[in-house]
Parts: structure tokens; C-alpha cells; sequence
């Protein structure tokens, strides 16, 4: 018996002692006791150099990250005997979180067509524009090769060519050109080609987040469209200044609210210039940060967020940032960037009275979770104003400011 317990002791030795030199176990004597935790969880132990000057140790079925200390890790072997303490390090990115009401002035490139009509000729009533195929929602960009400028500088070479001009556009982001044969106008005079045109628009939103290195900033989750048309403007210049909000329409169930707000279109009280209009809002430069917010936050992964309690920040009185109650109620899962992956409920007494849930001009308010960006909201259901979707604010900040 004495033999056997012997020869089983020199076997149990043997063994811990091929498993203590095991090419994983001496990877992980050798790893730095500070690690960079990797993005999704799964069943393998790890270490790989990202530039980080960390390993990333993901749990595994023998070595596992068995207990938690705020942020220290005990690795284990089999969850039973400690092996190495592992302090954990963030690798995410951070942001200043905003919430600021904002008014948003853009410019478009060219002129964008908001209506066509018809022009009382000497001959009778006669569309130019809508003869040549041009529709609403066209930008218009040059005339005859010239750039065009604006609405005046659009109905001044009008007025100037001869019988015809060649237009050159975009329509649904595909450039094209047609021939128009402008008439003359018989109260004016005047060559015109029955169509309304804009160069720009402005209205209310919220300043989302603002990268502390570059001082780039995002804001309201959405692309800016316009208001008869619906059709995204293609922004050559912009700005954003502060906001501030004397008063709410309220949101009903089949009325969607809006924020009402003072602002300055004037470039000298500009706080951001605005460079970039897409589906995942606009975004630009700050140029003036004096009086902005600049609170350091994490932003979560999507994979990270959690149905539950949230805090929405928005500015829904004067120029006040506030956080508001809600709970998220449903969160998609999604592995690449989209536009809608949240909903959310408002639960807030306070935010509820004032403005009924959420209202226009609330799009780009933020959402925190657990001490950590989650999201920003874009749209309200029209039907149930205290509902609405939110954007994955790590989506945001991949599309419009990590570059």
C-alpha cells in the first residue's frame, strides 16, 4: 500500500509539474499583470499584443477569471488554485458627453429644389424644370458649368443665359444633367424655370459628444433633411450655436412636440462648424468650447448595453443640461453600425410634465448606463411620445468621429 501511495504522490508531482511548465501556463506567468479586457467574451485563453502595452485575457474552462476585486482579477487554474492577479485596464474610448440644445444652420451645396411650378408665357402656362425631368428634392449644382452659389445667384444666371442651359445635379446621390429651356416670365420679364429653390435650413437639436483630443463633435443621430422634400441635404458649410429653450410644445399621441429656442445665426457666437451631414448625424470642429460641458465618459460597446434604467440628459429649459429617468426598452443586437438599435421609455415625472416625453429638438440627447455612454436619441414615436429610438452611441462616434 505504502508503494502504491508512493508511486501515485510521484505521479500527482509529475503532473503538476508538466501542467505548472505547460507552454499556456508559462504565457501566463509571463504576462503583464495589467491587461486590456478584450471586447466579447468567449471560451479561450489569450494573449495578443495590440499596441496597447497589455495582454487580453478572455475566460477558459481550466485558467478562468474566477474572482473580481473592483478592477483586479484573480486567474485560477480550475477556479480552485490562484495562479496570477491581473488588473484590468479600460480600452474604450472616451468622450465629452454633451446634451446641449443647440441651433443648427446648414448650407447646402448648390441649391436643393423644394417645388415646381408653372410660368404664365405669352403662350400660355409653361414648367421648364418639370419639361426637363427635374424633380423635387434635386440639387442643383452648377448652370452651364458655373457653380452655383445660392437661391439668388440660381435666379440671377437664369435670368442671364439664352434659350436653353445645361443643369448638372444629384438626385438620390447619383450626379446627372438635362437641358432646360427657361421662359420668360410675362409679370417680369424675366427668363424662369418654375421651380422654388433653398440653400439652406436651420432649426433646434442637441450637441451629442465632443472628442477631447481633436474637439470634433457629433450631434443629433440623424441626418438633417429638408422640411418639404424630406430629402438629406448635401451640406457644404455649416454652424451650431447655444440654444435657448423658452418654451415646449408639448407631445400627444399623434402630434409629435417640439422645443422651441432662440439661437444666433450669426458666425461670430458659433461654438462648432459644421463639415459632415449623414444618416448618423452631422459633425464638425468646435471652435469655440467656452461654457460647453467637457465631462469625461466612457462609451460602451453595443454589445455592452442592458435592458433596465438608464439617465437621458437633454436641455429642455434655458441652457440647462439635466438627466432624466428612462428605462431601455428593447436593444437590438447589432455587430456593425446602424441607425436605430434602442428603444427607450421615459419614466420621469419631471420630464414628462414639461414636455410629454420626447420632442423634436431632443434628437441627439444623451443616454448614460451605468456610468458609461450608451446611446443617443433620434426619433420619437409619434403615436407614444414618451417613447422613442435611440442610436448605439458607439456608432456614432465610429461613423463621425473615429478617424
Amino acid at each position: 500500500m505504502q508503494k502504491f501511495f508512493k508511486r501515485a504522490s510521484i505521479a500527482v508531482i509529475i503532473l503538476l509539474l508538466a501542467l505548472f511548465y505547460s507552454p499556456r501556463l508559462i504565457a501566463l506567468r509571463n504576462s503583464p499583470t495589467t491587461v486590456a479586457k478584450w471586447e466579447y467574451e468567449d471560451s479561450l485563453l489569450l494573449s495578443s499584443d495590440r499596441n496597447t502595452n497589455a495582454v487580453f485575457v478572455r475566460s477558459g474552462s481550466d485558467e478562468r477569471l474566477a474572482s473580481v476585486q473592483d478592477d483586479t482579477y484573480t486567474v485560477s487554474l480550475f477556479g480552485i488554485v490562484p495562479l496570477k492577479n491581473i488588473t484590468v485596464v479600460s480600452t474604450s474610448d472616451q468622450v465629452a458627453l454633451s446634451g446641449v440644445a443647440v441651433g443648427v444652420i446648414l448650407y447646402t451645396n448648390g441649391v436643393q429644389i423644394v417645388g415646381l411650378g408653372s410660368i404664365q408665357t405669352e403662350n400660355g402656362l409653361i414648367s421648364p424644370a418639370a419639361n426637363a425631368g427635374l424633380k423635387r428634392g434635386d440639387t442643383i449644382l452648377k448652370i452651364n458649368g458655373v457653380e452655383v452659389s445660392g437661391a439668388e445667384h440660381f435666379s440671377s444666371l437664369i435670368a442671364s443665359i439664352g434659350d436653353s442651359c445645361t443643369v448638372e445635379g444629384v438626385r438620390d446621390g447619383k450626379e446627372f444633367s438635362c437641358t432646360v429651356y427657361p421662359a420668360i416670365d410675362d409679370a417680369s420679364g424675366q427668363r424662369r424655370v418654375g421651380a422654388w429653390v433653398r440653400d439652406s435650413t436651420s432649426g433646434v437639436g442637441t450637441l451629442s459628444i465632443i472628442d477631447p483630443k481633436t474637439m470634433r463633435f457629433a450631434a443629433l443621430g440623424h441626418a438633417v433633411t429638408d422640411i418639404d422634400t424630406g430629402v438629406m441635404l448635401m451640406t457644404q458649410r455649416g454652424l451650431i450655436t447655444v440654444a435657448n429653450i423658452f418654451d415646449v410644445e408639448r407631445g400627444v399621441p399623434g402630434a409629435a412636440g417640439e422645443l422651441l429656442g432662440s439661437f444666433s445665426k450669426d458666425e461670430r457666437y458659433a461654438i462648432g462648424a459644421v463639415d459632415t451631414n449623414s444618416e448618423f448625424g452631422i459633425a464638425g470642429t468646435i471652435i469655440n468650447a467656452n461654457g460647453i460641458p467637457m465631462n469625461l465618459i466612457e462609451i460602451a460597446k453595443a454589445s455592452e448595453v442592458r435592458l433596465g434604467e438608464a439617465t437621458l440628459y437633454a436641455t429642455v429649459d434655458g441652457t440647462n443640461v439635466l438627466g432624466y429617468s428612462c428605462n431601455v426598452i428593447r436593444a437590438d443586437v447589432q455587430s456593425s453600425p446602424q441607425t436605430q438599435g434602442m428603444i427607450i421609455e421615459v419614466t420621469d415625472k419631471a420630464l414628462l410634465e414639461r414636455t410629454g416625453g420626447i420632442v423634436q429638438g431632443m434628437s441627439g440627447s444623451v443616454l448614460v448606463q451605468n456610468g458609461r455612454l450608451i446611446g443617443v436619441v433620434t426619433h420619437v414615436f409619434v403615436n407614444e411620445p414618451d417613447r422613442g429610438y435611440c442610436l448605439y452611441a458607439e456608432w456614432m462616434y465610429k461613423k463621425l468621429l473615429d478617424n
